[in-house]
């Protein structure tokens, strides 16, 4: 619960009305993020595994029948929430210039926000199996990240961390197929690692800018680059086999949307305005209780629409 200190704060005069953003809580992977709403509790995905045969044949020839068949992958949904307990005494006494409900209240949906995009990339049911699938956890059970030391794809990763080359860069990127990726995403470390690379006399690289969804976004080669702070300098990966210490990172290379094939948040219910529910008073305490609650999970319909470059060394 807030303490009665904070509240203070928040009740103060009209020349630092307000509560400024010490906690930075811009996305630029959010206006790229594909929803998919869904009515039950959990979803199918179906695939095609093995495609019928097509053959020639001579006329008059006895033709041979193939099968086609599909595999099939499930998750439920997951449920992601934040609960704050306001104090009935200081939302009636501290409340002269700030709305002390709709202060809280608009910190708790940053704080969801924030959460949301943390497990988006690294949630990982096989850890912990409350949480929902992470990019990093989807590319790897599909056998898509690209490992940067000698370019192959495990199913357990292993290696050593390797300098970003352009060259492994490009490979991972012509893995997605369909056309080019809706973005690639990285951290700052990596963006600044491939700027210095397209500076180099002869890299062929052309990094420009564009405006999206009102901001400037930097574009390599044409595809547009999401910077996510949530991606880890220190990464030590998910079904790891003898990762010891890590300077490890990633850059992912992304489709998004089910019309692609692409990566998708399924959710039931609201998303992106959270189910606020309020609890109400109480018994044992003079405290309103308030809770913000999400039902969603990821998938990627194709894992030929996503991949990612892994192991590259964040020091070098």
């Amino acid at each position: 619960m807030p303490s009665l200190a904070d509240y203070q704060r928040l009740s103060q005069d009209e020349l630092i009305v307000g509560i400024f953003d010490n906690i930075h809580t811009a996305s630029e992977l959010a206006p790229f993020l594909n929803f998919e709403g869904h009515s039950g509790n959990a979803f199918l995905v179906n695939r095609e595994s093995t495609l019928p045969t097509a053959a020639v044949t001579s006329v008059g020839a006895t033709l041979v029948d193939s099968t086609m068949a599909v595999s099939q992958t499930s998750r439920s949904l997951a449920q992601l929430y934040v609960q704050i307990p306001l104090n009935r005494f200081a939302l009636q006494t501290k409340g002269s210039v700030n709305d002390q409900k709709a202060e809280h209240i608009a910190k708790m949906s940053k704080a969801m926000g924030r959460k949301l995009e943390s497990l988006l990339i690294t949630g990982d049911p096989g850890t912990l199996a409350e949480e929902p699938e992470g990019l990093t956890s989807l590319l790897i059970a599909d056998q898509r990240m690209l490992m940067m030391d000698d370019g192959s794809q495990p199913s357990t990763i292993t290696g050593s961390e390797t300098e970003l080359s352009l060259d492994r860069l490009d490979a991972m990127i012509d893995l997605v197929e369909f056309g080019n990726p809706t973005f690639l995403m990285m951290n700052k470390t990596m963006r600044r690692k491939l700027t210095a690379l397209s500076r180099a006399v002869g890299s062929g690289v052309l990094m420009d800018s564009i405006e999206v969804f009102g901001r400037q976004v930097q574009r390599y080669n044409g595809i547009p680059i999401v910077i996510n702070d949530y991606i880890t300098n220190s990464e030590t990966y998910e079904n790891s086999g003898g990762w010891g210490s890590s300077t490890a990172t990633t850059i992912y290379a992304i489709k998004t949307g089910k019309e692609n094939q692409g990566w998708t948040i399924m959710h039931n219910g609201p998303v992106l305005e959270p189910d606020l529910q309020d609890i109400g008073t109480k018994e044992d305490k003079n405290e309103d209780l308030y809770r913000m609650v999400v039902y969603l999970n990821a998938t990627i319909f194709s894992k030929l629409t996503c991949a990612a470059l892994a192991g590259i060394d964040s020091a070098a």
